[in-house]
């Protein structure tokens, strides 16, 4: 299975609704998401996509990462050699971080080498990776925002709602006090028993965090505190998931397994969320899941349901999958809800094949 052809895109993505986040306070709201999508073609003809995104800049470094650095110690390797292939860029890497862009470049890769291995099967990811399920309960966000009043949460999230999906995720951080007033009208409308998460997008200080964890699960009744503080506080994860009865959720932003590693060891979060793009793609993924299940952590995915389907379904240790529906224009297919769990498409590998129309519409040149 001989890699011939490594070829890269950079798009920048409508997303609808548009984004607004703790994280982006300074910028406001965005429309866009700068997409780093993949192909590679073996000489046996199959061809695997794979892709990445940015949501702060970075895009035209990915793709010169991705074109100038890595493509050409790739050409020519077994696509099915993963393991190997990783390795390679491990190390071809060392001098310049692993981490950061470098990582999101390479998940991308991945991404597309285990979609090649799906398709030389004849099996979806899933199957692939043990068929633990079918369908896998899935929650919302993007209906969720800062921006959005509690009525445009309500009436965005109906529809999915209404389909007996698990539940919702919405954005806090912005302000306490504000935080308070919308997540307590919030409560009310939905009701007592529709599943509602948080997150602050590391926004909070511990004191804050503490204050608002202790509302969170007092008053409101919440699934998961999400990224309460800053990543980088480890210590501060420790002291909230010791002191709060609900479950700290934090990974998104931890581009190594042994970040996720430290935070394990030391209590410092109770569901783990990897972002597959993040952390090297399928490959550090699924080690890091299985790492979890030893340390009897549930896995739940950031975003990138189109990949964390697969994922779930084929492993018990993934308890949901995060509907973001961002990249659904970019393919041809998409995971589907059935009786309110997410089911992935039914062809092998992801089961995606791109959008012709996207790629050319959503080019950056």
């Amino acid at each position: 299975m001989q890699i011939q052809e490594i070829k890269f895109s950079l798009l920048s993505i409508p997303t609808n609704p548009a984004r607004s986040s703790a994280a982006e306070i300074a910028s406001g709201r965005s429309d866009k998401i700068t997409t780093l999508v993949v192909r590679i073609k073996t000489k046996s003809g199959i061809e695997g996509i794979g892709f990445a995104y940015s949501l702060q800049g970075g895009g035209k470094a990915m793709l010169a990462l991705g074109q100038e650095d890595l493509a050409p110690i790739l050409i020519n390797e077994n696509a099915l050699d993963n393991e190997k292939l990783a390795a390679k860029v491990y190390w071809r890497t060392q001098t310049i971080g692993r981490t950061g862009l470098v990582q999101q470049v390479y998940s991308a890769i991945d991404i597309a080498l285990w979609d090649i291995k799906g398709k030389a099967a004849n099996l979806p990811l899933h199957k692939l990776l043990g068929g633990f399920r079918d369908s896998i309960p899935a929650y919302i966000s993007h209906t969720g925002w800062l921006w959005m009043s509690v009525g445009q949460i309500i009436d965005l999230s109906k529809p999915y709602l209404d389909q007996g999906v698990m539940g919702l995720k919405v954005k806090v951080g912005a302000n306490p006090q504000s935080d308070i007033e919308r997540i307590e009208n919030l409560r009310e409308a939905l009701g007592a028993e529709i599943w509602l998460a948080v997150d602050a997008n590391e926004r909070y200080d511990t004191g804050t965090a503490l204050a608002m964890g202790n509302f969170f699960q007092d008053e409101i009744g919440v699934g998961w505190f999400e990224e309460p503080i800053s990543c980088e506080n480890i210590k501060g994860h420790t002291y909230l998931a010791n002191k709060l009865d609900i479950p700290i959720a934090a990974g998104e932003m931890l581009f190594s397994r042994e970040e996720f590693h430290n935070y394990v060891e030391k209590s410092a979060l109770d569901i783990a969320q990897p972002d597959i793009t993040r952390l090297g793609g399928i490959t550090n993924t699924l080690k890091l899941i299985h790492y979890c299940e030893s340390q009897n952590i549930p896995v739940s995915p950031h975003l990138l349901p189109e990949i964390a389907v697969q994922i779930g379904c084929g492993l018990a240790q993934v308890t949901s999958v995060e509907y973001m529906p961002w990249f659904e224009t970019l393919f041809n297919e998409y995971p589907k809800f059935k009786a309110g769990k997410l089911t992935p498409p039914d062809g092998p590998g992801l089961g995606l094949s791109l959008s012709e129309k996207a790629l050319h519409e959503f080019s950056v040149t």
